[in-house]
């Protein structure tokens, strides 16, 4: 169904992003429908920058932001093809539903970009975006215009125009949530949560890591929640130590561990959680020892995180208490950074529109620190892939959502048991 007015929050946004530079140019693209194989696409889902300042939900489409206005360029209504493919918003229903002062054919964009772009000082527009597969040749003509520009000015301008990275702007708008986008990632997290509780209980050796995957999304989708926030990740025993382990297709086995990183969409904002737990009904006495670990560090992070602490403070922390539990558990660690064998990924990262949401880390040479509103992932984990100590095989990932707030944090997945004799009690 076409929205019928969107909220004015996305124009909010767009006049707070232009009121970063009142002298630049902003220009983004839509996402494009991906070929998945012969007719075939892969669902549509929006580039998440172009949803934060429209949510505009097409594929194909533009938008310009200069002087204080937003320019929106669309698909045309066609008949023929809304008989295969569904109503469009087409240009006069786009300018109304979307808040945007002026709404244009996206045929017309390469056209009428010159004219938008006369009287920037520069142009804020992302280079060699890896999502589109388009992106030379789109590439190619946004300069063009951009250089022709400079050639109209006459032999006395001053160059062509700076061609920057709009990310670092659009970064410092959305790593902050305002109460609705919490609200959309809360759902999202407790569905996601509860889905994974109820995986717990069902699974049994023999199954599938693709069974836990379906019964997952069909948790999620009875729910209200119909799209992953990103590839999950079901492995079993030794796959576990591999981080981006998305194969998902080997038979799980009695005494072995299994690992699920897996979060749903709400409105494309994900959750992100990731359990381990047990094939069987109890871990081993050397998979409940790295478990423990592993546990304890998360909720020390989860104490740690609240405003005016940065990021690299809680990985700093999380990497000494990963450092001393491997020298506890008798891991041989020769060098000082040791321990990135083990544990090889950040304890954390932002979270929101994207599994790895944008957002700064460092700002003029310095730490960014942690302010309310923010959201970040805590996910220490230990890995032992090599056969020099007796934990080989084992793989354990925590991973809870964050939400900072005004003294501390909140941890929206907290309805996943994650002490062992939840767990244990859980699988009975």
């Amino acid at each position: 169904m076409l929205k019928q007015k969107v909220s004015e929050r996305f124009q909010a946004r767009r006049v707070q992003l232009m009121k970063q530079d009142t002298q630049a140019c902003f220009i983004f693209f839509g996402a494009q429908e991906i070929i998945r194989n012969f007719d075939s696409q892969y669902p549509f889902r929006q580039n998440s920058t172009f949803h934060y300042l429209t949510d505009f939900d097409e594929p194909n489409a533009a938008l310009v932001l200069v002087n204080g206005e937003s320019h929106l360029f669309v698909e045309e209504r066609d008949e023929a093809q809304e008989i295969w493919n569904g109503e469009r918003y087409g240009i006069e229903r786009a300018k109304v539903v979307f808040n945007v002062e002026y709404s244009y054919s996206i045929k017309s964009f390469y056209e009428k970009l010159p004219s938008l772009i006369k009287g920037a000082d520069r142009i804020f527009y992302q280079l060699n975006d890896s999502s589109r597969l388009d992106s030379l040749a789109r590439d190619q003509k946004v300069l063009r215009v951009v250089n022709g520009n400079h050639s109209s000015r006459g032999k006395g301008s001053i160059g062509n125009l700076p061609v920057l990275d709009p990310a670092p702007h659009v970064a410092e708008l959305r790593v902050v949530k305002d109460s609705v986008e919490i609200d959309l990632i809360r759902k999202a997290c407790s569905v996601s949560a509860r889905a994974h509780a109820h995986i717990q209980k069902i699974t049994k050796a023999g199954m599938l890591e693709s069974e836990l995957a379906t019964e997952l999304q069909y948790f999620m989708q009875k729910n209200g929640l119909q799209e992953w926030g990103y590839t999950p990740i079901v492995a079993g025993g030794a796959n576990a130590t591999t981080l981006h382990y998305v194969r998902n297709n080997e038979l799980l086995k009695d005494g072995d561990l299994v690992l699920i990183d897996a979060g749903s969409e709400n409105e494309l904002y994900t959750a992100d959680i990731t359990q381990t737990f047990p094939v069987g009904k109890r871990f081993s006495e050397n998979q409940k020892k790295i478990y423990q670990k592993v546990l304890e560090v998360n909720q020390e992070i989860t104490k740690l995180a609240k405003p005016g602490v940065s990021y690299r403070f809680l990985h700093s922390e999380a990497s000494v208490m990963i450092t001393e539990s491997l020298k506890s558990l008798g891991v041989p660690l020769p060098e000082k950074d040791s321990y990135r064998k083990y544990f090889p990924h950040g304890v954390g990262h932002y979270l929101g529109l994207d599994v790895h949401d944008a957002g700064i880390y460092q700002e003029h040479g310095k730490d960014y620190l942690l302010k309310p509103g923010m959201l970040l992932t805590n996910e220490p984990g230990l890995y032992f892939r090599g056969n020099e100590t007796s934990y080989q095989g084992i793989g354990v990932r925590i991973e809870d959502d964050l939400l900072i707030t005004e003294k501390g944090c909140e941890n929206l997945t907290r309805e996943l048991p994650r002490e062992v004799h939840e767990i244990e009690s859980n699988r009975n």
